[in-house]
Order: C-alpha cells, then sequence, then structure tokens
C-alpha cells in the first residue's frame, strides 16, 4: 500500500496507478488516494474498479468523492461487467 511507508519515487513521476478490486479494503481510502495523486503526472490516469457483487452502489459513489479531495478528476465512468468502474484523471 502506498501510505504505509515513504513512496520510492519523486512526486509527479508515476505514469499510472490501478485500484483494481481493493480500495474497499483499505483502512484508510482518503490517503491511498492522496498518494497516488501526488505521485501522478499531470494528465495520468488511475482507473479504479470495485466488484459490483461484494460494494455497495453507495459505497463505490464515495469513493470518487474521496478522490476529488485529493486533486483526481472522473474522467469516465467506463461500463465494466460486474464491476463499478471510474477512471480518474490528475489535471
Amino acid at each position: 500500500m502506498l501510505f504505509c511507508c515513504p513512496a520510492p519515487f519523486a512526486r509527479g513521476s508515476v505514469d499510472f496507478v490501478l485500484a483494481f478490486a481493493m480500495v474497499h479494503e483499505m483502512a484508510f481510502a482518503a490517503a491511498f488516494f492522496r498518494e497516488a495523486a501526488q505521485a501522478l503526472k499531470p494528465g495520468a490516469r488511475l482507473p479504479l474498479t470495485e466488484p459490483a457483487g461484494h460494494v455497495k452502489p453507495a459505497l463505490f459513489e464515495a469513493e470518487p468523492a474521496a478522490t476529488a479531495q485529493a486533486g483526481l478528476n472522473v474522467a469516465d465512468l467506463p461500463a465494466i461487467r460486474r464491476s463499478l468502474a471510474a477512471l480518474l484523471r490528475k489535471p
């Protein structure tokens, strides 16, 4: 997890972060999104996908809201079978 220790890379140096079926398991998802946003280059993307059968829509909708506070924008809401998904972008 990114928020457990100092990141081994410079701010704004990462092209892509993938959050696949795991953010709902984090105790501090907001911290994950803050650190991911700091690591991402401007224009970089973070696909966020959660399992629809395991994560309720209301919980998923709160995750992209937390990303806005971290400085990430929702660029798209792609349809992925049996999943809840958002494509996030760092401005």
